[in-house]
C-alpha cells in the first residue's frame, strides 16, 4: 500500500494543503462544513489501492489552506477556481471530483461550468439541482424549514462565537451518527436554531463523543479548529445570492459527464428525496444508497461508501 503524503500547492493565489495517496488518474475529494481533508481519511487508501491518485485538500478557509479575510472570497466561483488551480499545480488537465456537503455543491458547479476539466463527478449526500428563478436566500427567508441554521450562520461573528467557545464540545455534539448509541443528532434540529438561541443550544454539554469517532480522531478536528476558528467555513454560507447568480449564467444546466449520487438514508438535512429528480439534468447518472448513515457518511459508513466509490471509479472509461 502506498503511503499517505502531504503537500502544499499554490492555487488561485492561495496556498492549498492536501493529503494524497496512490498513483494514477487523479480523484479529488472535496469536504464540507465543518470538516477537513481528514474527513476522507478512510477513502484515501481505498481509492489509492484501486489504482488512482487520491487527493483530499483542506478547502479554502480550512485547516492548513489559506483563509482569505473577506466574505466574498468564499463564493463558489472562487472556490471552483481553487480546484482548477490545484489541477494546474499537479499538472493534470482533468480529474474525477467527489464532494460531500458544501464540497458536493462545488463539484457539481465544476461539472456545470468547467466540464472540460472534469472527467467524472460524484456527490455524497449533496444532490444537484439547477438554479431556479428565485434565489435560495430569498426562499429560505420566506420559509426557512430545515435551512433555518443557514440563516443563523449569516451574521458574521455570531456562530463563530458559539462554535469557538468550546471547540471540543462543538465537535462532540455536531459529529453524531445514526447509531442509536449516539442518542441524538444535532442536525435534526436544523429547523429551529434561531429560536433555540444557537446551533448547539438545548443539547447536553456532557454528551460523550460519537461512536463513529475515536478519541484521537475527534481530537484532530478539535486541535485544528482551535487554531483556525470557524470563520472561513461559515463564510461559505454567506454567498448564497452570489452563488445563485453565477449558477444562473449557465443557459442549459445539464451535466454531460458520468456522475454518481450517493444518498444516505438517515441524513436529516440532505435527505434522499432531494436527489430524486437528478436524471433529468444528468443523463449519465449512477446511484448508490447507504440506508444506515446520517450526514457524516465518509466517517460513519466508510466501508459501504468505499465500495460504492471504488466500483464506480473502476467503471469509468480508461482515458485520463
Amino acid at each position: 500500500m502506498s503511503e499517505l503524503s502531504q503537500h502544499t500547492y499554490e492555487a488561485n493565489g492561495i496556498r492549498m494543503h492536501t493529503a494524497e495517496q496512490g498513483d494514477g488518474p487523479p480523484v479529488i475529494l472535496c469536504h464540507g462544513f465543518p470538516e477537513l481533508w481528514y474527513s476522507w481519511r478512510h477513502q484515501l487508501p481505498a481509492i489509492a489501492d484501486a489504482g488512482f491518485r487520491a487527493i483530499a485538500p483542506d478547502m479554502r478557509g480550512y485547516g492548513e489552506t489559506d483563509a482569505p479575510p473577506r466574505i466574498e472570497d468564499y463564493a463558489h466561483e472562487q472556490i471552483c477556481a481553487d480546484m482548477l488551480g490545484l489541477l494546474d499545480a499537479i499538472g493534470e488537465q482533468r480529474a474525477v471530483f467527489v464532494g460531500h456537503d458544501w464540497g458536493g455543491a462545488i463539484v457539481w458547479a465544476l461539472a456545470l461550468h468547467y466540464p472540460e476539466r472534469v472527467r467524472a463527478v460524484a456527490g455524497v449526500n449533496t444532490p444537484f439541482a439547477p438554479a431556479g428563478p428565485t434565489s435560495p436566500a430569498e426562499a429560505r427567508n420566506a420559509n426557512p424549514g430545515r435551512w433555518d441554521y443557514q440563516l443563523y450562520f449569516q451574521d458574521p461573528g455570531v456562530a463563530e462565537a458559539e462554535l469557538e467557545a468550546d471547540v471540543e464540545r462543538t465537535f462532540r455534539l455536531t459529529f453524531r451518527s445514526s447509531d442509536p448509541a449516539d442518542g441524538f443528532d444535532v442536525l435534526a434540529g436544523s429547523h429551529d436554531v434561531r429560536a433555540r438561541g444557537g446551533w448547539l443550544a438545548g443539547y447536553p454539554a456532557d454528551a460523550p463523543r460519537s461512536v463513529m469517532l475515536s478519541a484521537e480522531e475527534l481530537d484532530y478536528f478539535v486541535q485544528t479548529f482551535r487554531r483556525t476558528g470557524f470563520r472561513g467555513g461559515l463564510n461559505w454560507y454567506r454567498n448564497q445570492e452570489v452563488n445563485w447568480r453565477w449558477a444562473r449564467t449557465v443557459a442549459d444546466p445539464k451535466i454531460e459527464r458520468q456522475a454518481l449520487m450517493v444518498t444516505a438514508g438517515k441524513d436529516p438535512i440532505l435527505t434522499p428525496d432531494l436527489a430524486s429528480h437528478m436524471e433529468q439534468w444528468i443523463p449519465q447518472l449512477s446511484r448508490g444508497h447507504i440506508e444506515q448513515s446520517a450526514h457524516w457518511t465518509q466517517q460513519e459508513a466508510p466501508e459501504a461508501l468505499n465500495r460504492i466509490l471504488v466500483d464506480w471509479l473502476r467503471s469509468l472509461p480508461a482515458t485520463r
